[in-house]
């Protein structure tokens, strides 16, 4: 099956971004700060009407890179039973892409540790000390990509 990575509106992911960033964790809810930022895009994969896997991108410093022009990959979510099939790469690609497109020299994330192999198969490499996301619970790393 060949999947398309569209932009869609925050409301269509919120369902799969609970689902899947929430799973397992005391939060409930999986609304962002930086989803009113006005230059957020959320990016799709949806097939028959469902979201399988999205990603949200923004222009943001670098905790770990201040003064570099930064874009900040958040909200990314598989839907279970699609993960490791390639989706969550279309969206890094996409993602990426866009960063380029607005001046943005490096993509960035605050990724799980359990997620640190898919970002460095993707390029990203963690960068300073590890910490516990407050609304998860969970170790996470700041993981960062050159474009």
């Amino acid at each position: 099956m060949t999947y398309t990575v569209t932009s869609v509106a925050l409301h269509d992911i919120m369902q799969l971004r609970v689902a899947v960033l929430r799973k397992g964790t005391p939060a409930t809810d999986c609304n962002y700060p930086e989803d009113a930022y006005p230059d957020v895009v959320h990016f799709g994969i949806i097939h028959e009407g469902t979201v399988l896997a999205t990603s949200s991108w923004f222009m943001k410093e670098c905790p770990e890179l201040p003064g570099v022009p930064a874009m900040q990959l958040k909200g990314m979510a598989v839907a279970d039973h699609l993960q490791g099939e390639g989706l969550g790469a279309l969206l890094i690609d996409a993602g990426s892409a866009l960063a380029t497109e607005r001046g943005a020299t490096i993509a960035w994330a605050r990724a799980r540790d359990s997620a640190m192999g898919f970002y460095e198969r993707l390029g990203f490499v963690a960068t300073g000390d590890g910490f516990i996301d407050g609304p998860t619970a969970m170790p996470h790393h700041i993981a960062v990509r050159m474009l």
